[in-house]
Protein backbone atom coordinates (compact mmCIF):
# COMPACT_ATOMS: atom_id res chain seq x y z
CA UNK A 1 0.00 0.00 0.00
CA UNK A 2 1.25 3.70 -0.86
CA UNK A 3 1.98 5.75 1.88
CA UNK A 4 -0.57 9.00 1.96
CA UNK A 5 2.00 12.37 0.91
CA UNK A 6 1.89 13.33 4.30
CA UNK A 7 3.50 10.65 5.64
CA UNK A 8 6.18 10.47 2.57
CA UNK A 9 9.80 11.46 3.13
CA UNK A 10 10.93 14.24 0.65
CA UNK A 11 13.27 11.79 -1.59
CA UNK A 12 9.60 9.05 -1.87
CA UNK A 13 7.19 12.17 -2.97
CA UNK A 14 10.21 13.28 -5.26
CA UNK A 15 10.15 9.68 -6.78
CA UNK A 16 6.44 9.86 -7.25
CA UNK A 17 6.54 13.09 -8.87
CA UNK A 18 9.30 12.00 -11.34
CA UNK A 19 6.98 8.98 -12.27
CA UNK A 20 3.67 11.04 -12.56
CA UNK A 21 5.91 13.72 -14.98
CA UNK A 22 7.54 10.33 -17.02
CA UNK A 23 3.66 9.25 -17.69
CA UNK A 24 2.22 12.40 -18.82
CA UNK A 25 5.33 12.87 -21.11
CA UNK A 26 5.22 9.83 -22.74
CA UNK A 27 1.72 10.99 -23.83
CA UNK A 28 -0.24 7.54 -23.39
CA UNK A 29 -2.75 8.35 -20.69
CA UNK A 30 -6.55 9.19 -21.60
CA UNK A 31 -7.20 13.39 -21.03
CA UNK A 32 -8.59 12.78 -17.92
CA UNK A 33 -6.03 10.66 -16.19
CA UNK A 34 -3.57 13.30 -17.29
CA UNK A 35 -5.26 15.66 -15.54
CA UNK A 36 -5.73 13.81 -12.69
CA UNK A 37 -1.81 13.26 -12.92
CA UNK A 38 -1.32 16.99 -13.24
CA UNK A 39 -3.43 18.09 -10.65
CA UNK A 40 -1.97 15.47 -8.03
CA UNK A 41 1.91 16.64 -9.45
CA UNK A 42 0.78 20.17 -9.19
CA UNK A 43 -0.16 19.34 -5.14
CA UNK A 44 2.95 16.71 -4.77
CA UNK A 45 5.11 19.99 -5.83
CA UNK A 46 3.96 22.34 -3.48
CA UNK A 47 4.29 19.84 -0.39
CA UNK A 48 8.07 19.01 -1.75
CA UNK A 49 8.41 22.75 -1.95
CA UNK A 50 7.12 23.72 1.21
CA UNK A 51 9.80 20.72 2.84
CA UNK A 52 12.68 22.05 1.20
CA UNK A 53 11.97 26.15 2.44
CA UNK A 54 11.85 24.39 6.00
CA UNK A 55 14.42 22.32 5.59
CA UNK A 56 16.47 25.57 4.65
CA UNK A 57 15.41 27.60 7.39
CA UNK A 58 16.00 24.89 9.33
CA UNK A 59 20.05 25.03 8.65
CA UNK A 60 19.79 29.16 8.11
CA UNK A 61 18.94 28.97 11.83
CA UNK A 62 21.61 26.03 12.80
CA UNK A 63 24.33 28.31 11.13
CA UNK A 64 23.31 31.38 12.91
CA UNK A 65 23.59 29.57 16.21
CA UNK A 66 27.23 27.87 14.86
CA UNK A 67 28.22 31.14 13.99
CA UNK A 68 27.38 32.78 17.49
CA UNK A 69 28.80 30.04 19.21
CA UNK A 70 32.40 30.46 17.44
CA UNK A 71 32.13 34.18 17.85
CA UNK A 72 31.74 33.67 21.55
CA UNK A 73 34.91 31.06 21.45
CA UNK A 74 36.62 33.72 20.13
Amino acid sequence: MAKRESEMSFEQGLEQLEALVRALEEGKLPLDESFDAYEQGMKLLGKLEAQLKTSEAKIKQLTKTGERDLTEED
